[in-house]
């Protein structure tokens, strides 16, 4: 018993060269979009939560600020704009290896000495919520 395939009743067809010219166009558009998109502002204010406090501190104060946690004393360090963590007493320093900050909606967080550092200002709204 010998079974055909009758290529008659198919619903698609081979690739044609017009398919090949649209895929290549839908690459270059995605790869191009984040171009696109509008960068995030430069925030203003530094909001920094611990367990018993609630502080802002405007990004051109420049200063080197303590902050105590469970765990001991951080200290956020703003300069030229920026900020970031130094001498944290947690075990791996994954804060201090989360850099600077300074756009809006950013944040550096010390999970063990239950510090949350977010930067705030004009504009919050990410690239999803657009």
């Amino acid at each position: 018993m010998k079974f055909e395939i009758d290529t008659k009743d198919r619903p698609f067809s081979r690739p044609r060269i017009a398919d090949g010219l649209l895929l290549v166009l839908l690459i270059i558009l995605t790869a191009l979009s984040p171009r696109f998109l509008p960068a995030s502002s430069v925030g203003e204010i530094l909001t920094v939560r611990t367990p018993e406090t609630l502080e802002e501190i405007p990004l051109t104060a420049e200063g080197r600020y303590p902050i105590a946690g469970p765990l001991g004393t951080a200290f956020l360090v703003v300069e030229k704009g920026r900020a970031h963590l130094e001498n944290a007493p947690c075990p791996l320093k994954i804060c201090e290896a989360m850099g600077s900050i300074n756009r809006s909606g950013q944040v550096i967080v010390c999970l063990p000495n239950r510090i949350v550092i977010k930067v705030s200002g004009p504009e919050e709204v990410d690239a999803v919520s657009r």
